[in-house]
């Protein structure tokens, strides 16, 4: 059925009435209780398998004649500072000077720049050309190499480049116009099983000083300790796939499922983790058949770099037949900010050749704000979250969100209501995301909006002409 916008309040779409805040609420209530059992925290280390647990319990339970219930199993690296790490240096104007430099000022860590490390009296190496090509690190066997950042190449293949050439360790220094620390992950984007991961210390430190050891290279010496933890650890997905609907024309829809380790994640991304199990949960009850297959995922480690939905879409690339099957995905992350903006993946910001057909996506989903006299408000699709790795295997994408630590604007604050110039997750990624943290009023919003576009595309009889056509509706 084709809802037409007119500009009246819609009757809501299929469902409606089933899928309900007190219900979403509820799951949000037992992923709390499993983050209190586990350092208030559902990162991969501390209550994520609970969580996927609950997550494949509810499933089971309730969708197992609706839905083939399975888990993927990979690896991931986790890092994490365990104490302040040190730096200090002798040799800068004379001899004897001793310099104590300042954590969070001077330098700080790098997230997986490397285990624990306790050099003393290192000498150091200035690196040019930023530490791209092997042939720049000809001289760094033995000592720390200073490289500047901004390259054409990661700092992960700089970095890796400096430890294959025998340097004990790496300082990359701010360009000019940077004037924050660095905080990048020193680690293949997306890592796998297998990938090597950096085994000597490697910092961040500023352009200022970055400068005065290289003038000085030849009479300082520097003491660098770091205190890190970095091991691989087995982790899941958790997947429902449709028994029933067309496998040339499945439907991808996606949440993680993991908190960062500060804190319980229950916004971020609770929110959307909960909104797709009670949507699920709800096709199932009523039995609400699919024309088109749907698959369910709740990924893993997507807050340590997208690694469980980067782990699904590789697995799929392995067979051609299989990754042709997926005609689209839809991505729900943090459906619940206190300081809400009602966001919309805008499909202009996708790969050029997937424009088109992720705008499609974003039109049906802003059917539902028109159908609803709902405001709402375009944001883009470059990076951040579960999205991108279907992008980049060239799967048309879109979703919803409403917002993280940016803050509101004035002219928001106008459209939405809430606090201008205060962040729209002010406990984003911090110990505070708790259920108080929730605003029950857009996860409400936003879960309905998405069971509206569910609820059209499992049924579409024309799905593939829709996203390929722009004056085609769907039907």
């Amino acid at each position: 059925m084709l809802w037409v916008v007119d500009g009246e309040p819609s009757k809501g779409p299929p469902l409606s009435d089933k899928l309900t805040t007190p219900a979403i609420f509820g799951h949000l209530e037992e992923l709390y209780a499993i983050a209190q059992k586990h350092n208030n925290s559902r990162s991969v280390t501390n209550g994520y398998l609970a969580s996927a647990e609950y997550v494949q319990s509810q499933l089971e339970l309730v969708a197992a004649e609706y839905c083939d219930v399975s888990t993927q199993e990979f690896k991931v690296p986790v890092w994490s500072e365990l104490e302040v790490p040190e730096l200090s240096s002798t040799g800068i104007g004379h001899d004897s000077t001793f310099i104590q430099y300042q954590n969070k000022v001077d330098f700080q860590n790098f997230r997986y720049g490397g285990p624990s490390a306790n050099l003393k009296k290192q000498g150091i190496q200035g690196v040019s050309n930023y530490g791209c090509s092997a042939k720049d690190h000809r001289k760094v066997k033995g000592k720390i190499a200073v490289i500047q950042e901004g390259g054409p190449c990661e700092l992960w293949d700089a970095a890796y480049l400096a430890e294959q050439a025998g340097a004990s360790g790496v300082l990359f220094y701010n360009n000019p116009k940077r004037k924050a620390l660095l905080f990048s992950r020193i680690r293949i984007i997306a890592w796998k099983e297998g990938d090597p991961l950096i085994s000597i210390p490697v910092l961040s430190i500023t352009n200022s000083l970055g400068l005065t050891l290289i003038q000085n290279q030849d009479e300082v010496h520097l003491n660098l300790k770091t205190v890190n933890s970095l091991t691989v650890e087995s982790t899941i997905n958790v997947l429902c796939t449709s028994k029933e609907g067309d496998e040339d024309d499945t439907i991808v829809l996606g949440a993680h499922l993991d908190s960062v380790p500060e804190g319980p994640g229950m916004v971020d991304n609770g929110s959307g983790a909960t909104s797709l199990l009670e949507i699920a949960l709800v096709l199932a009850k009523t039995n609400y058949e699919p024309k088109n297959k749907v698959v369910f995922g709740w990924w893993g480690a997507e807050e340590i770099g997208l690694l469980g939905s980067r782990h699904y879409v590789r697995e799929l690339a392995k067979d051609e037949k299989k990754k042709k099957q997926v005609a689209m995905n839809m991505n729900f992350d943090m459906l619940a900010s206190p300081n809400y903006v009602p966001y919309v993946h805008d499909g202009k910001t996708a790969p050029k050749d997937l424009v088109g057909s992720s705008s499609k996506i974003d039109h049906l989903l802003i059917e539902y704000f028109s159908t609803e006299n709902k405001r709402y408000e375009y944001t883009d699709m470059v990076g951040g979250s579960d999205f991108l790795p279907f992008l980049l295997e060239g799967i048309p994408s879109g979703g919803l969100l409403t917002g993280a630590g940016e803050r509101k604007t004035m002219e928001q604050r106008t459209l939405f209501g809430g606090f201008a110039n205060a962040p729209l997750d002010p406990c984003y990624h911090q110990s505070c995301d708790t259920l108080e943290n929730i605003s029950k009023e857009a996860l409400t919003l936003m879960s309905q909006a998405a069971l509206y576009a569910i609820t059209k595309l499992v049924k579409a009889d024309n799905l593939r002409e829709w996203l390929a056509e722009t004056n085609v509706d769907l039907l």
